[in-house]
């Protein structure tokens, strides 16, 4: 073997050895990272139930998200109690910080627990997500969406997020009968009086959905009379862009009638 084999072989062996070393030391660092990242149920609930924020409330919100509905009821419970603290701003010097809201949010509407209910109400104004995981929950969740659905003093996001979860209940095909019918009359309540153009748009919609040609005659005059939006619909920002809306979103849906 010549001089240069002799030395592609030592440099050979050098690396081997380096290589191994190295790959001693990651392995190790990749064990430390993994003890790290495991949490047990019983961990997560006291990480949620510490009043201060700390990086393992984010891993027992991973770890409830993971679980969902095979999470224990202890842990939902905590999930479900953290989130209503973070919604408070009780967890934070600074308050209520909306990113960690939506976070627990999706933690919470996947425990698919009953206890979460009110909160998925409370947060209805912040987005679709809220009247999706409150439908899954069927004829359980009826009666309180309902209610806050025809609440008249109501937040108008969160009267219309209720009417959105009605309209997603109605395509799950998920009520009786009896429970459709109320539906409709809260549709009907919708559409009447003077009402935020939230609540109008999400009243039409279910309208939509359920087919009706009564709500379907009411649709069809706001959608060609100026003056039945204007008196139907509350100025709330710009008033102009409302009217436009509600007329614009009208016509779109009896197009597709």
């Amino acid at each position: 073997m010549g001089t240069e084999e002799r030395e592609l072989v030592i440099n050979g062996k050098t690396c081997a050895i380096a290589l191994f070393l190295f790959g001693g030391f990651a392995g190790s660092a990749l064990a430390q990272e993994r003890e790290r990242e495991t949490m047990t149920e019983t961990a997560a609930v006291r990480a949620l139930m510490d009043n201060r924020f700390t990086p393992e409330k984010d891993q027992a919100i991973r770890l409830a998200r993971e679980l969902g509905p095979r999470a224990g009821s202890e842990l939902k419970g905590a999930v479900i109690e953290a989130a209503w603290a973070e919604w408070r701003g009780d967890s934070r010097p600074e308050g209520r910080n909306l990113a960690a809201v939506i976070d627990y949010a999706y933690a919470v509407g996947g425990l698919q627990d009953p206890r979460a209910i009110p909160f998925l109400i409370e947060i209805l104004p912040n987005g679709l997500f809220a009247s999706r995981a409150l439908a899954d929950f069927g004829s359980l969740v009826f009666a309180p969406v309902l209610t806050a659905a025809a609440a008249p003093d109501g937040d108008p996001s969160r009267v219309a997020g209720c009417l959105t979860a009605l309209r997603f209940m109605l395509e799950d095909a998920t009520l009786s009968p009896r429970q459709v019918t109320e539906v409709r009359n809260v549709a009907r309540n919708g559409l009447t009086g003077q009402r935020n153009y939230r609540i109008v748009v999400e009243a039409m919609q279910l309208g939509r959905t359920l087919n009706d040609l009564e709500l379907r005659t009411r649709i069809e005059t706001l959608a060609t009379d100026r003056a039945a939006v204007e008196a139907l619909v509350l100025p709330y920002l710009d008033h102009a862009y409302e009217l436009d809306y509600v007329q614009r979103r009208a016509r779109d849906l009896l197009s597709g009638w």
